[in-house]
């Protein structure tokens, strides 16, 4: 039987209860001993030292009276050390519980692909997480500090309260059935409102997150009361929404208060006619109250508390989703050592299509590039030039054939240890907001100072370091945002550099820098690409001539493959591309 959501988000909560299972015992049990000693039997022994002061005269021995405050004392002690001790294991189960989940997820998020994270808003995705620790945070909170507190408390003062006074305690107990199934019955019916709600919400995150991180791009094209206009009608939906919830909570409150009334009217009357009848005593119907009183406050909080219930697994829905969802690519079960070194290259009739697409990319591809060979890829857009990258990072699972790397089957090997062998630049480097050290020496974890001195040398990134406020350890920003393009390019060959790969992948690399930057970047590649087997995506063809070879890619087959000078001899599609770009100079390359 298919689990629902909320049963799966509760199997990820369970998981983290399950270990520790001393403290979880402690956690239950301690609260009711609290309970019993501090609520039940202090209200019992109170009921009893009433009595006996309405039965005192002067003269009589007080013996018993300061007994009974002893006992109240001792009472209260054991209530206060119980719910100590339980405060303090509940902190550091709930503290290290949290730890353990947000780990696990971080552990499962990088396992999806990447078509996963480009078709997913990140500020919707850490909101997500967020919300979903919160959850089990909540979810603690509501169990132990609710669910098991007000249980414990109303079938231990309904205990006590059969025993002293059975006609209350019946009345009670009808009261309380019919109470606890009405409203968890309301409750229910309104949950599917409380996720539309929840959806509404990440809906506006989502928004949010996109404005602000495209915000350079809004204020340029003067489109700020567009995207205002935009939010208003997701904030308008959220509100209709948010209200709904909100007032069918209302109503349910309104039930509540309705059947408590009637209980405490018929409660009322029913203690004065025993205690006329000589059923009950006044010190008894004290005492009931006390009794009473602790119930109906618990089963009005129970309300309450199934609302959080409800909202807490509303709110974490949405990651279950993620959480549950299978990686769209996967490790082979028993992965092959890699045998990856001199970075030869082959597709072997490889084909392939992406998953929401009508046709193919590639039918039955065949290309080798040996090991060291500096390529070109050229074609128009769609040609397959990126997706091709793509297949050799393993960004994307083939169809049919298959990739080799020095005759290696890449889904053989695990993905880590396949891009362990790929240098990979893009076109826009994003950079951590971290230093400018840890942002190099993410291409190699172990790399000593001096070997990241050398690489930012190698690559002309010292010239700007060294002139930056805090130098190595100056802070880049978001993304990177605190350096030019030109500066973040060379901090990313200087990264590259350090891995020490046999493969290196460059896509557009220098196509938006200016000419000083390009020039810079330009003799740094050339030091990078040294030793290398190297994949070059370029439209600007002017820096690629220099290549071993260049492939021209159409409709994703390989309509033409040579060099620079004997391709433009051919006159096919790669001379007509150099000649829109050259205007017509094709003497001088």
């Amino acid at each position: 039987m298919k689990k629902t959501r909320t049963g799966r988000t509760l199997h990820y909560f369970l998981q983290v209860l399950k270990k520790r299972k001393l403290a979880l015992s402690v956690n239950i049990i301690a609260p009711v001993l609290a309970l019993f000693f501090g609520e039940i039997l202090l209200g019992y022994t109170f009921g009893q030292l009433v009595q006996k002061l309405v039965e005192f005269e002067i003269g009589d021995s007080t013996a018993e009276l300061y007994r009974l405050a002893w006992i109240i004392l001792v009472l209260y002690i054991m209530h206060i050390i119980f719910f100590r001790i339980n405060d303090y294991v509940s902190q550091w189960r709930i503290a290290s519980g949290l730890r353990d989940l947000e780990q696990y997820i971080f552990s499962r998020l990088p396992l999806h692909s990447y078509r996963f994270f480009s078709e997913t808003y990140g500020g919707s995705l850490v909101s997500q997480v967020n919300r979903f620790l919160k959850s089990y945070h909540e979810f603690e909170r509501v169990v132990f500090f609710n669910y098991l507190e007000d249980f414990a408390r109303i079938v231990l003062s309904a205990g006590i309260l059969f025993f002293i006074a059975p006609a209350l305690g019946v009345l009670l107990a009808v009261w309380a059935v019919i109470f606890i199934f009405s409203v968890s019955y309301l409750s229910m019916k309104k949950a599917h409102i409380t996720r539309i709600e929840a959806t509404a919400d990440s809906k506006v995150v989502a928004s949010l997150s996109d404005v602000i991180t495209n915000m350079i791009t809004v204020k340029t094209f003067a489109r700020a009361r567009l995207e205002a206009k935009n939010f208003q009608g997701i904030s308008a939906d959220r509100y209709k929404k948010r209200l709904r919830s909100w007032m069918v909570n209302a109503h349910i409150r309104d039930f509540r208060w309705f059947v408590t009334l009637i209980f405490f009217v018929t409660y009322i009357f029913l203690s004065i006619h025993l205690v006329i009848n000589g059923s009950i005593t006044p010190a008894t119907m004290v005492a009931s109250q006390i009794y009473v009183f602790a119930i109906i406050h618990s089963l009005l909080e129970l309300h309450m508390v199934i609302q959080s219930t409800e909202q807490l697994f509303a709110d974490a829905a949405e990651l279950t989703d993620v959480l549950d969802m299978d990686p769209e690519l996967s490790d082979p079960e028993h992965p092959e050592k890699p045998r990856i070194k001199e970075g030869r290259l082959e597709f072997n009739s490889v084909g392939f299509k992406y998953p929401d697409a009508k046709t193919n990319v590639f039918s039955s591809l065949k290309l080798e590039i040996p090991s060291g060979q500096k390529v070109g890829l050229v074609g128009h857009s769609g040609s397959g030039k990126s997706t091709l990258t793509r297949l050799i990072l393993r960004f994307q699972d083939i169809q049919g054939g298959e990739v080799l790397i020095d005759g290696q089957n890449i889904a053989h090997i695990t993905q880590e240890d396949l891009r362990k062998n790929i240098a990979y630049i893009p076109q826009e480097p994003i950079l951590f907001h971290r230093s400018l050290m840890e942002n190099i020496r993410y291409g190699r974890e172990n790399a000593t100072d001096k070997e990241v001195y050398e690489a930012a040398r190698l690559s002309y990134a010292d010239e700007f370091i060294k002139k930056s406020p805090h130098g190595y350890e100056t802070l880049v920003g978001e993304r990177g945002v605190k350096l030019s393009g030109g500066e973040k390019q060379r901090i990313a060959i200087a990264r590259a550099m350090l891995t020490r790969a046999p493969i290196l992948i460059l896509d557009e690399a220098t196509s938006a820098l200016d000419s000083k930057s390009e020039k810079l970047i330009t003799e740094a590649l050339d030091k990078l690409m040294k030793g290398r087997t190297t994949i070059v995506i370029a439209h600007r063809l002017s820096t690629i001539r220099k290549l071993d070879r260049i492939i021209v890619l159409k409709d994703g087959d390989v309509i033409e493959d040579g060099a620079h000078k004997a391709l433009l001899q051919q006159k096919g599609e790669y001379a007509e591309l150099w000649s829109h770009q050259t205007g017509n100079f094709l003497d001088s390359a």
